[in-house]
Parts: structure tokens; C-alpha cells; sequence
């Protein structure tokens, strides 16, 4: 635990985060900014939890159980970017390749992020490290999340077109 006798609250609350989330020498010469799919397979917990979702999502929505409208369209009558999603990956699993691309061209672009997760998950943990370590240093070099959130807002801004 963090002694806490100083001279200001400040002082004392900047100690106590930097205990519980400080930063190592490593991580000072190599910052992890940019590491989303590293973060998620460094905790088996969170990725597992992910999964779990988002299956119990897909079976609800195979059994015709309506889980959640969606917020935004709802809001706003404009598709997000995850409208159609749902119906793409079903086309998809269906071999209508496609009609998966017409319903939502992003599906494809998120299976391969859960196919690395899984791959990720699956590997024995001996392996596991080096490859998330290898994952963090694709990502570290690409910046592919600010890439990816890039796509995700033309794409949005496109599927508008024909609304506005």
C-alpha cells in the first residue's frame, strides 16, 4: 500500500495511482497506446467474456429474439455502423458472400478481429505470449485502431447518403 503522508491531496492521489496503474521502465520506452487485441488476450478473462457475449447475442438473434433495438437509429432514423450486422453475418455463415458485403461490409473486417482472438485464446499459454507480444508490436506499428475508427466513420458517412 501507498503511505500517504505528504504535503497535499494531490500529491497523495497521483502516488496511489501511480501504484495501482503506474507505468514500468519498459512501458516508458515503449508505450502500448495503440493495443487493443494485445489488451484483450493479455486478460483471458475479458476475451472470454467478449466471446460469451457475443454468442449469446448471435443465438438470440437466430431464435428470433429481439435482444435491443438500436439506440441510434432510433434517435436519429440514420443506420449506425453496426446496422445490418446481425443480417450480414447470417448471409455470410449461409454462403451468400455477397448479400453478407450489401447488408454490412464491416462484418468481415470484425470477423477477422474475432478469429484473432480466438486463435489468441486457443494457443496454449506458452505460446500465448509471444504472440500477443507480436499482435502488440503489429498494432504499436500500424496504429490499425486509428485506421479502423478512420473506415468506420467514412463508411457511416456513406451508408447516410441516400437519407439525407
Amino acid at each position: 500500500m501507498v503511505n500517504c503522508i505528504t504535503k497535499s491531496q494531490r500529491d497523495c492521489t497521483h502516488r496511489i495511482f501511480l501504484y495501482y496503474f503506474g507505468v514500468s521502465d519498459e512501458e516508458k520506452q515503449h508505450p502500448r497506446r495503440w493495443h487493443f487485441i494485445a489488451a484483450l488476450l493479455s486478460d483471458l478473462r475479458l476475451a472470454w467474456a467478449m466471446i460469451l457475449g457475443t454468442a449469446v447475442y448471435g443465438v438470440l438473434s437466430w431464435l428470433d429474439i429481439p435482444v435491443f433495438p438500436c439506440a441510434w437509429k432510433n434517435l436519429t432514423n440514420l443506420p449506425c455502423p453496426g446496422c445490418g450486422m446481425t443480417r450480414s453475418t447470417f448471409s455470410l455463415l449461409h454462403g451468400r458472400f455477397l448479400e453478407s458485403l450489401q447488408y454490412n461490409a464491416l462484418t468481415w473486417v470484425l470477423l477477422l478481429f474475432w478469429l484473432i482472438i480466438a486463435i489468441g485464446i486457443a494457443i496454449p499459454a506458452r505460446y500465448r505470449k509471444v504472440f500477443v507480444e507480436k499482435i502488440g508490436r503489429w498494432e504499436q506499428r500500424t496504429r490499425w485502431g486509428l485506421w479502423f475508427a478512420g473506415i468506420v466513420a467514412i463508411y457511416t458517412l456513406t451508408r447516410w447518403i441516400p437519407f439525407v
